[in-house]
């Protein structure tokens, strides 16, 4: 959800489903929204990662601790109409292999897929999942049994979902859900945020709405985006390192912004981002990893 603040600078947030204290009618509100973060615009155009690769490389030499974290969908693979026919690319892996075994380098994926679908179309050893926005990341996840109840529920208040809107498909991640509006009109997408948030306030269920560019993702509370990810698990690392995150996502942005000290990239066309340099597809990802590659080989 975006809203402009007074400063004209753009907020973008997700929505948590929570109860708070009465309002003066006396009804607890339903929704909550947590700190907004500020979505900043470097010299109106954020510079191509090639044309500053003298900087990039620099830092990267004088590293000793290298964070990768990337995206998957938009960012290492292009997008499809269905999420399971993905495919990363035999250079791509073959790359992201070679980095996964140099001694200063650390790699993890950070999507909102589940680790047990990553782990099917990545196949890299050595890497780290971070799965359903960076929440998920080893083992089987415990939800509390409201939860669990909850999520029956609302698996099925939005199964017909696709019967009332034209091209959407609800996804059922297991433990979340997804309502994919990719290739259908903004009015379509507007009237299927507007019955997400309705169905969740009538059924009050213990869930938030997480923004992407192209769906709804439902998941639990817990479970507070790739921001808070990123910051809990950079906390407990030795310092100094230096992170690299690459991502093409409303979903990133919050991540670019937690990891603002290092070198972070958005892919895709030119936008206003948290980034401070960009890609513009996932040729050009591989491309940088190989750079990347050579710069420590």
């Amino acid at each position: 959800m975006n809203a402009r603040s007074n400063s004209g600078r753009l907020q973008v947030a997700d929505a948590p489903l929570a109860r708070q204290r009465s309002t003066p009618s006396g009804k607890p509100p339903l929704w909550r929204r947590p700190a907004a973060f500020a979505m900043t615009q470097t010299r109106n155009i954020t510079s191509h990662l090639f044309d500053s690769w003298k900087h990039v490389s620099k830092r990267v030499r004088a590293a000793i601790d290298i964070r990768i974290f990337l995206d998957f969908d938009g960012t290492l693979v292009r997008y499809y109409d269905r999420p399971e026919d993905v495919k990363l690319s035999s250079k791509c892996r073959r790359i992201l292999e070679k980095l996964s075994r140099h001694r200063r380098v650390h790699l993890a994926i950070v999507s909102g897929r589940r680790n047990a679908a990553l782990r099917k179309y990545v196949r890299v050893p050595h890497m780290k999942l971070l799965g359903l926005f960076g929440w998920e990341k080893r083992g089987r996840t415990a939800l509390p049994r409201k939860t669990k109840v909850a999520l029956r529920r609302l698996r099925s208040a939005l199964a017909p979902m696709p019967e009332s809107f034209l091209g959407i498909h609800v996804e059922n991640k297991g433990i979340s859900l997804a309502v994919h509006f990719r290739g259908t009109s903004p009015e379509t997408q507007r009237s299927v945020r507007t019955r997400i948030r309705g169905l969740l306030k009538r059924i009050r269920c213990p869930f938030r709405v997480i923004q992407s560019n192209h769906a709804c993702e439902i998941v639990p509370r817990q479970v507070e985006g790739k921001g808070v990810a990123m910051r809990e698990f950079t906390r407990g690392l030795r310092k100094p390192f230096l992170p690299i995150y690459v991502g093409d996502d409303l979903t990133d942005e919050p991540a670019f912004l937690a990891l603002r000290r290092g070198i972070t990239v958005r892919v895709g066309p030119v936008s206003r981002t948290n980034a401070r340099f960009r890609l513009r597809n996932p040729e050009e990802v591989c491309a940088f990893l190989e750079r990347l590659e050579d710069e420590l080989s």
